[in-house]
């Protein structure tokens, strides 16, 4: 059925397109839900640059000021399905659309869709369901926001098996308090979906920090201190060459007793499968 709707939605188009001319096509692709007139400013050639802010990594935004860059934008936004609810997640970037030197128009952003349907780009009045081709077209196009390779196998997996060797080494069911708001190194490549996956996969009493001084029994502070490609090894070993190798400490810290335990985390991958060790003294690898 709905293959029939889609095949009967783009008949329409294409007889509208033949009978009458942009204008028309455009109103009819407004009414059927398949474009929205909000973002007609953009085409007025007074926008002059959009600044996209990152909320984790507040030292890191890029402005776009090139007329076609701009203009793909609208594309996408102009293409963008109106919602009456935004996104339940924090935003993982503002975007701040500028006419000459004042923002006219400010929106949040999630990265990827909203499960629940609701808008993953809302400004105060309104609410919207971008398609992911601003992460795809536009982001992507900046190497040092292009999330690291595996960076979600290897980033949360590393401290979920840290709690379990906690838990094991202390023998006590205290509640959890995972701290990754000052991991700098890697706050932009961390996004609310993502943080939402994995917040689902752990136990009842851990949860992840939305503030660093949030109360909790045991904090896990996570610092991640490299995550690059290039040729590595383990001890006893050959190298890897074409590999990725990442390392991040981990403290916990009971609130209580003030006692801390520190582990020093180090992932190699090589031919797509990651070896991460933990170990609770620096290795030379690390």
């Amino acid at each position: 059925m709905k293959k029939i709707n889609l095949v009967f939605v783009c008949l329409i188009l294409v007889i509208a397109s033949l009978l009458s001319g942009c204008t028309q096509i455009s109103g009819l692709q407004v009414k059927l839900g398949l474009k929205n007139n909000d973002f007609e400013y953009m085409k007025q050639k007074q926008i002059k640059k959009i600044v996209i802010q990152n909320t984790r990594d507040k030292g890191y935004k890029f402005i776009l000021t090139n007329p076609v860059a701009i203009s793909d934008i609208y594309d996408i936004l102009s293409g963008a399905k109106v919602v009456d609810s935004k996104s339940s997640f924090k935003p993982d970037y503002v975007f701040d659309i500028y006419e000459n030197d004042k923002i006219v128009h400010e929106f949040s952003y999630v990265v990827g869709l909203d499960k629940n349907d609701g808008g993953n780009l809302y400004s105060k009045n309104k609410n919207y369901i971008v398609t992911n081709r601003i992460d795809s077209e536009i982001l992507n196009q900046f190497n040092d926001v292009r999330t690291p390779k595996d960076f979600n196998k290897v980033y949360y997996p590393s401290i979920s098996e840290c709690i379990d060797k906690y838990r094991a080494s202390v023998k006590n069911n205290k509640s959890i308090g995972i701290d990754i708001n000052s991991d700098l190194s890697v706050a932009k490549y961390i996004f609310s979906s993502d943080l939402d996956d994995f917040e689902k996969t752990l136990p009842s009493n851990v949860s992840v920090l939305n503030n660093t001084d949030d109360p909790c029994d045991v904090k896990e502070t996570v610092t991640t201190e490299g995550y690059k490609e290039g040729t590595f090894k383990y001890e006893s070993s050959k190298p890897y060459t074409n590999s990725y190798i990442f390392k991040s400490m981990i403290i916990f810290e009971d609130n209580a007793t003030k006692e801390e335990k520190k582990y020093y985390v180090v992932g190699i991958n090589s031919n797509d499968y990651w070896k991460i060790t933990i170990s609770e003294t620096k290795s030379a690898d690390f």
